[in-house]
């Protein structure tokens, strides 16, 4: 049986733990390096095919936030789309989502369309286990904002909302209900998720487990290239239309990356 980490806050102002990962970047995208020394637990390599010798797996899930306070571009750049990004290390454990085919370890890409000041200081929720909102611990008005998901012309046809997973400074997450899910599936194929609160997009996801990341490493190009499915409507000018993993032999990291934005 799972129990809550000891140190796992409740109450209004429980957060999920927050580490610090390695920062590097660009406009719409972050790379970052196993290994590093601003890396609690460093990912020296992916040794196994889905199973590192560094980080930590279940058997119950524990989520390891590290987070990118700023992107920054060049300084002839316009605006970035987003506006910070964050890393989480998911340990994963019993099986969960879609046809349970949530099972193994991966790391969760976020890209933030607000700054990390606002989402903290306003998707603040109670919680009994230190990684989803807790409705008996949160307020009835604050829920609702969690829970609303935006309308159904702003994220891809068939896209669904997983109301269980409101999550403390990040939101309410959408899957794509398209997909076949089987853990082979998402073993290979990143999970790819419109984040949202208060009934708006606020960030957009991807899951990526070890496994993906190995087939990235055995590309002939060292790159895997996913569609991100486009919604009907655009509440930003400019948008991603594609997903990337770029495996970097020279540093033994990747790179992480929504890219082909395009302008509507």
């Amino acid at each position: 049986m799972c129990r809550r980490r000891s140190g796992d806050g409740d109450g209004a102002d429980a957060r999920v733990p927050r580490r610090r990962y390695l920062p590097g970047a660009t406009d719409e995208h972050r790379s970052w390096h196993p290994g590093s020394r601003d890396s609690e637990y460093p990912a020296d390599r992916v040794h196994r095919p889905g199973q590192s010798s560094t980080l930590p797996t279940g058997p119950c899930q524990t989520i390891y936030r590290f987070d990118f306070p700023r992107i920054r571009t060049p300084h002839e750049a316009t605006a970035p789309l987003f506006k910070y990004a964050e890393v989480d290390w998911n340990t994963e454990g019993l099986p969960r989502g879609p046809q349970n085919s949530f099972v193994s370890p991966h790391f969760d890409f976020h890209f933030y369309l607000r700054q990390k000041s606002w989402v903290d200081s306003h998707l603040r929720c109670g919680s009994s286990n230190g990684r989803t909102c807790d409705p008996q611990k949160t307020s009835y008005a604050q829920m609702r904002r969690f829970l609303a998901a935006p309308p159904a012309t702003d994220v891809p046809p068939g896209y669904f909302p997983g109301v269980e997973s409101s999550i403390p400074d990040m939101g309410l997450h959408s899957l794509d209900g398209r997909v076949h899910y089987s853990v082979d599936e998402v073993n290979h194929h990143p999970v790819l998720l419109y984040g949202s609160y208060d009934g708006r997009i606020l960030f957009v996801e991807a899951s990526v487990t070890e496994y993906n990341l190995q087939d990235a490493i055995q590309a002939p190009s060292h790159t895997l290239s996913y569609v991100y499915r486009q919604p009907r409507n655009y509440e930003q000018r400019s948008w991603p239309t594609r997903f990337t993993i770029t495996y970097l032999p020279r540093t033994g990291g990747f790179t992480a990356a929504f890219t082909d934005i395009r302008t509507h």
